[in-house]
């Protein structure tokens, strides 16, 4: 048997986690006036993510987690920053929302570099891993 008798399991742990970033995220990000669920919304905006649909489809799972249908009102307040414009259905970085993404991921790397502080490349690899065959696993049901 992979887990042990505890109350302490696979989903305790992923939870505990899920909340601890959020808030780490969201405090370490509070200068920026960010949240980590903002956070990865520009950053998915900086990587080419360029609609709402696909945006809502890859942050599928923090919908849920949310409560919320879209993210749409995340990239709205980015176009009232001036940090995104649109083109149609078509979202893109201004030169100070790339800017605002620069700053923000430089604080995010730092804070991802402490908390994975004694977990090489490899441990963190390897636990993506399981997690996404474990994923897989129960999605094949």
């Amino acid at each position: 048997m992979l887990q042990q008798n505890t109350t302490k399991r696979l989903g305790y742990w992923l939870l505990h986690l899920h909340r601890l970033f959020d808030a780490a995220t969201g405090s370490a990000l509070a200068g920026e006036r960010l949240s980590r669920r903002q956070w990865q919304v520009l950053h998915a905006l900086s990587i080419g993510v360029d609609t709402v649909a696909a945006v809502d489809d890859a942050f599928a799972p923090f919908l849920v987690a949310d409560g919320e249908k879209s993210y749409r009102p995340i990239i709205d307040e980015f176009v009232a920053r001036g940090w995104v414009t649109a083109a149609g259905a078509t979202y893109a970085l201004t030169v100070a929302g790339a800017a605002a993404h620069e700053r923000a991921e430089a604080i995010v790397n730092a804070h991802a570099a402490e908390s994975l502080a004694g977990i090489s490349e490899s441990e963190f690899l390897a636990a993506n891993d399981v997690l996404a065959r474990i994923a897989a696993n129960i999605e094949e049901k």
